[in-house]
């Protein structure tokens, strides 16, 4: 099983460097990256949230939650899971997020049938710029493998985030 882990975290960085090379703008982007990571994982949602002012934290792209809740959904600094680790910069990897303390539900994105959650801030020179989050029904903790590929795309969210790349 590692071997597989391995070659989809590979899969998933090959994908997403293929992607930053193509010519897609602004929410397009966005959309398409959501898009391969879940794939790549194997895991049925991927959603990036950024901050739009510093406390508040919006779902601005997703794979496998509702599309109508992009732009929509919002999170205050601390807020459930995701504002957890807006407001912490650190990485929540759990099995059973709707048992983990701070779990908040948001009706609006049809999470509820999922189990699993990894956030991984996006992060540039310290600074967090937003969120990184899969999600899956299959209760499980992501792998350091997983966990370090998320966190490379991260990387490249914060540059593009900072470099002004999802505008428009």
């Amino acid at each position: 099983m590692p071997d597989r882990i391995e070659s989809n975290s590979r899969k998933l960085l090959r994908r997403l460097r293929d992607t930053m090379a193509e010519d897609h703008a602004g929410q397009a982007r966005l959309d398409l990256i959501t898009h391969l990571i879940a794939d790549s994982m194997g895991t049925e949602v991927c959603s990036i949230y950024l901050f739009r002012d510093p406390e508040t934290l919006e779902l601005c792209a997703t794979e496998g939650l509702r599309k109508e809740a992009v732009h929509q959904t919002r999170m205050k600094l601390g807020e459930g899971l995701v504002g957890r680790v807006g407001r912490s910069g650190q990485i929540v990897n759990t099995a059973d997020a709707p048992s983990t303390k701070g779990f908040r539900y948001m009706a609006e994105t049809g999470e509820e049938i999922y189990s699993s959650f990894l956030g991984v801030p996006v992060q540039r020179l310290g600074e967090t710029l937003g969120v990184l989050v899969v999600q899956s029904k299959e209760a499980r903790e992501y792998s350091g493998d997983e966990i370090y590929a998320l966190e490379v795309v991260a990387m490249v969210l914060a540059e593009m985030t900072e470099l002004g790349a999802f505008v428009g």
